[in-house]
């Protein structure tokens, strides 16, 4: 029995928005848009990026203030003026990006703002009961991370995880709400399988207690988990649907006013023969810890797509590629130019361009504009002249023609990149790269927490520079993705290349075939539906 099938008839409400309204400027961002959330239910929230669904859970998190409509909590209307505000409700919230401090322990982000209930005297902190209370949230969630653990030591997947159970956790064991209501945004964008397996679980439990807002981009989670699933484009509500009888057809149709291509990877585009000639070129290519001792060779127009499981090493060695995090041995080679260790500063001139996985952290700095990311790495050639003097109207002119080439929603070249939804920031930080003369892009999990419509256009960029020669390495850990976009596939197992297979746009391997390998180490092979490159 679905969870749609088995919800009450008619749910307390705990939550009720309505009519919110918000603009920046002259750009609407949420227009009279009303949304319910019941005890015991999770709901749904999914629309494009630039829908409003962050504004909506803006406004629910007291981060932002409506300029017209009513929020009720618990029967009650309230004014939310602060987070802080919002958690004494039992509001709480994790975010598209994470938002934790990596240079302490974990034991310190999870009760992070909850300090003055663990002093003494007022005074001291009592160290071993955070510690103690922080544990006990990790294990309760199901978790068995170690909370005295460095941040910073943690996967990608474990800190996403950490803030999970926090939001989860701190409503009812740090501010003692009775029904916590949590507000979850891309929470599963940067898990890995096991990690996830623990969040679904952990959903349940706040569902037996509370209520959740629950934000994806995977349709088939929303329509799996959820019990009403609303459907935001351009700031408005246009239409909530029962997932007990819903497709992602039709909620992407809701989302992007059209039906899903069934073209999506536009494998029709997928280049079959004729590449140029090597683009890019690894060999030796080692980091200890890492990976170790990695070919790879990518034809100019070609797209080789790296996938393997979370400790398969595969991010390290996308860095590694870049010569951003340098290798310990080993040499690449760009258009058959000479052999050298990766060094990024070196690279780009070359025509290298790099997208990491983390885009807030590591791809942008979003309180600038989006003609400074744009021009970001490119100060000492394209844009400023011989002197040293920036050309800034030579900034402004490249930077209109890929906001329009790319599609980037915003008004101007100086809008801030905060203002911008995630996959218009993606977009920015593609737009960077392809401002120079580009040979070879390197591109870490490039449609991570963004939408279908978003993916879609992306996807359609990609091809097309496949079309101009430039080579393309894709590190992936959408399935999917790395079956639909490459032409060959190199799968990665304990820090080094275990195989590589075809993946022909008619005759790709299949998810099971590809999960196969990534788990044994290419014992699988024989199970593709590719033959082996």
């Amino acid at each position: 029995m679905t969870h749609a099938e088995s919800r009450p008839a008619a749910p307390v409400e705990v939550l009720r928005a309505s009519g919110l309204t918000k603009r920046y400027g002259e750009t609407l961002a949420l227009g009279n848009v009303d949304i319910t959330l019941g005890l015991n239910r999770v709901i749904g929230l999914v629309g494009e990026n630039g829908a409003g669904k962050s504004t909506l859970l803006n406004i629910l998190s007291g981060i932002a203030t409506a300029d017209k409509g009513t929020l009720d909590v618990h029967g009650a209307h309230q004014r939310l003026t602060s987070y802080v505000a919002a958690q004494r409700l039992g509001i709480a919230r994790v975010f598209q990006e994470q938002a934790l401090i990596a240079s302490v322990p974990v034991f310190e982000n999870l009760l992070l703002g909850s300090e003055g209930q663990f002093t003494h005297m007022g005074q001291l902190l009592r160290r071993r009961d955070m510690i103690d209370r922080a544990q006990d949230m990790v294990e309760q969630a199901g978790s068995r991370i170690d909370v005295r653990r460095m941040t910073a030591e943690l996967s990608f997947s474990e800190r996403q995880l950490v803030e999970i159970i926090r939001a989860c956790m701190a409503p009812s064991m740090l501010f003692g709400a009775k029904t916590p209501i949590v507000l979850l945004d891309e929470p599963t964008a940067s898990l890995e399988k096991n990690d996830e397996a623990i969040f679904f679980a952990l959903l349940e439990k706040i569902r037996e207690r509370g209520t959740v807002l629950f934000v994806s981009h995977r349709l088939t989670e929303v329509l799996r988990v959820c019990d009403e699933i609303v459907v935001l484009k351009d700031g408005r509500r246009v239409g909530a649907v029962d997932p007990s009888h819903a497709t992602e057809r039709e909620l992407h149709r809701l989302m992007v006013g059209r039906e899903r291509d069934v073209d999506y990877y536009h494998e029709s585009a997928q280049r079959s023969a004729g590449f140029g000639a090597t683009a890019f070129a690894a060999r030796g290519l080692s980091r200890s810890g890492a990976y170790g001792d990695v070919h790879l060779e990518v034809g100019a127009g070609e797209i080789l797509g790296i996938g393997g499981l979370l400790e398969s090493g595969k991010s390290e060695l996308g860095k590694g590629l870049a010569g951003i995090e340098r290798p310990d041995r080993g040499a690449i080679s760009i258009a058959g130019g000479p052999w050298s260790s990766p060094n990024i500063q070196q690279l780009v001139p070359q025509g290298l361009g790099y997208v990491p996985a983390e885009r807030m952290v590591e791809g942008m700095i979003a309180s600038q504009p989006v003609a400074w990311n744009i021009s970001l790495a490119s100060g000492g050639d394209l844009f400023s002249n011989r002197f040293g003097l920036w050309r800034h109207r030579h900034e402004n002119a490249v930077s209109s023609r890929m906001m329009a080439r790319l599609g980037i929603k915003a008004p101007s070249p100086q809008w801030p990149c905060t203002r911008l939804s995630g996959g218009n920031q993606q977009k920015v930080v593609l737009a960077r790269w392809l401002a120079r003369h580009l040979r070879v892009l390197i591109l870490d999990n490039p449609t991570r927490g963004i939408d279908a419509g978003a993916k879609e256009e992306i996807y359609g960029l990609l091809r097309a520079l496949c079309e101009e020669g430039i080579g393309i390495i894709l590190i992936t850990d959408e399935l999917l993705e790395l079956i639909g976009l490459p032409n060959r596939i190199a799968i990665m197992w304990r820090g080094g290349v275990c195989t590589t297979i075809a993946a022909p746009a008619n005759d790709k391997p299949t998810e099971q075939a590809l999960v196969a390998l990534m788990l044994s180490g290419g014992g699988g092979l024989a199970e593709t539906r590719g033959r082996a490159a």
